[in-house]
């Protein structure tokens, strides 16, 4: 049996959890769907205390290479969701069990200059 991880996990995910994104990456402009973690996130354990190292979002490899954003062009482009606009200060892909190109990447942001 063979499970398409985009088709059985991430398409449900998506569809209840994404938010519509805008990403402007040079001349493309491509409406996206984003898991949206800004929010930042504290865990204690133990007596230790850890945080997120920064905002961020999930988007599908599939989906971004549908609308002609590659590692390439992602880090710099703009992503706006949610009522603000980010910039995409890193791309990091992280795969699934169908092979990288069918995975997701986190991409980590910082707040646009507003103005």
């Amino acid at each position: 049996m063979t499970v398409d991880f985009n088709a059985d996990c991430y398409d449900p995910v998506y569809a209840v959890l994404g938010v519509p994104a805008t990403m402007t990456a040079g001349a493309i402009v491509a409406t996206l769907t984003v898991l949206d973690k800004t929010r930042r996130k504290t865990q204690t354990s133990g007596g230790v205390e850890a945080s997120s190292v920064g905002p961020g979002v999930k988007v599908r490899m599939v989906e971004l290479a549908a609308n002609g954003i590659t590692s390439d062009n992602w880090d710099g482009a703009l992503l706006t969701f949610n009522g603000r606009s980010w910039i995409v200060r890193k791309g990091d892909p992280l795969g699934s069990p169908n092979g990288e190109d069918l995975g997701q990447v986190w991409l980590s942001l910082k707040e646009a200059a507003v103005g």
